[in-house]
């Protein structure tokens, strides 16, 4: 999966959909299906096993953890950021998630805007049409060396929340599966956070 296409189309990134460093608030109480919160000063940790699970749900082609780190496509200055890969058995399918946090909403609209602007600037990248997931979402495909890449970027807050499968054809039906995708990660930052933002979901 193409560094470069995975920052476009992640929107937690400023190329972005995949996660950085930092201090995230540590009121969240219930680990949530990704995201989980440590103490303040550190970065937001990932429970893989439920990340899988998670995220099998909506695609069973995936049935591995691939990767765990920081986002080191993200725009600005984040707080706190973290992008887990994962894929099918051959590699050939993946998902990435990835979680932006910053220290204010204006920060994280900000930057926002930066990787929709770098997103919608890449040659051959198509918009996608997506419900409302946050205080703002945007979305897109683009092919690149024979493989495509479908993400979705949302605002919610002071954080910015990505997914992008690559390896899957960009029908509706895997749309679909990817915008259900999102409201299971949004809701699960929002609970680690202990900030959600009023949003459409």
């Amino acid at each position: 999966m193409r560094k470069s296409s995975l920052a476009v189309l992640s929107l937690a990134a400023a190329g972005a959909l995949a996660a950085g460093v930092c201090a995230v608030p540590a009121q969240a109480q219930t680990p949530p299906p990704v995201v989980s919160v440590q103490s303040p000063g550190t970065s937001p940790s990932v429970n893989a096993a439920l990340a899988l699970k998670a995220v099998q749900r909506l695609f069973p082609e995936v049935t591995r953890v691939v990767s765990i780190g920081p986002d080191s496509t993200a725009v600005g200055r984040p707080t706190a950021t973290i992008a887990v890969v994962l894929a099918d058995p051959t590699g050939t399918k993946k998902v990435t998630l990835s979680v932006d946090v910053y220290d204010s909403s204006s920060a994280a609209a900000a930057a926002f805007r930066q990787a929709a602007r770098a997103s919608r600037a890449v040659p051959g990248f198509t918009p996608l049409i997506t419900p409302r997931l946050g205080t703002a979402t945007t979305g897109g495909t683009v092919t690149m060396g024979g493989e495509t890449h479908i993400g979705i970027g949302v605002l919610d807050g002071n954080h910015l929340v990505g997914a992008t499968i690559a390896g899957f054809d960009a029908t509706p039906a895997n749309t679909a599966r990817l915008v259900a995708l999102v409201r299971v990660q949004l809701a699960a930052v929002d609970a680690a956070l202990g900030a959600a933002t009023p949003a459409a979901r």
